[in-house]
């Protein structure tokens, strides 16, 4: 039994509306809803308080619908990913420092390489997480399609800014 029927089952069973489950898991009504018609699935808190308040195990409730287990899995994954959104602009900071320490020194090409490099730390930082994400939302094709533009946009960002640092070299 998927755990939207187990809801609802164990709901009627005890007598109580949307609206009595809802105040008592801290929750709105729309939601006990959207988990009764299979819409959405709780999150792990929303299913430990669903396992008290109808005195059930956590095994009872999990174990025969692996949708609420590998939901729980992907949003934890998800939450995971959250330090790739800190790699570019972390390294980006570290080339500017270093730029700015060595700004006097450095030529009209050095800074640019410098500048170039910051910013494609941040595209491809940019692309790796998008992609994650887009993956994680088991969207395939919006993911190949995405990835399909991001290396098209990884490309022309390239041959720009080496076009720019050419022309740079050149005045």
């Amino acid at each position: 039994m998927e755990i939207s029927q187990r809801i609802k089952l164990e709901r009627q069973t005890v007598k109580w509306t949307q609206e009595e489950l809802a105040d008592k898991i801290f929750v709105s009504k729309r939601t006990i809803s959207n988990w009764e018609t299979g819409r959405t699935v709780p999150d792990i808190e929303s299913v430990l308080r669903l396992a008290k308040v109808f005195h059930v195990s956590l095994d009872d409730l999990l174990l025969e619908d692996s949708t609420v287990v590998n939901e729980i899995k992907r949003r934890e994954e998800i939450v995971n990913l959250s330090w790739v959104y800190f790699i570019g602009p972390v390294l980006t900071a570290i080339l500017l420092i270093v730029m700015m320490y060595s700004l006097p020194e450095m030529s009209n090409t050095g800074a640019v390489s410098f500048i170039s490099a910051a910013s494609l730390t941040n595209f491809f930082t940019l692309c790796v997480f998008k992609g994650k994400i887009a993956q994680l939302k088991d969207n395939e094709e919006k993911f190949k399609k995405e990835l399909k533009q991001m290396k098209i946009l990884g490309i022309v960002t390239i041959i720009l800014t080496c076009l720019f640092t050419i022309a740079l070299h050149f005045i």
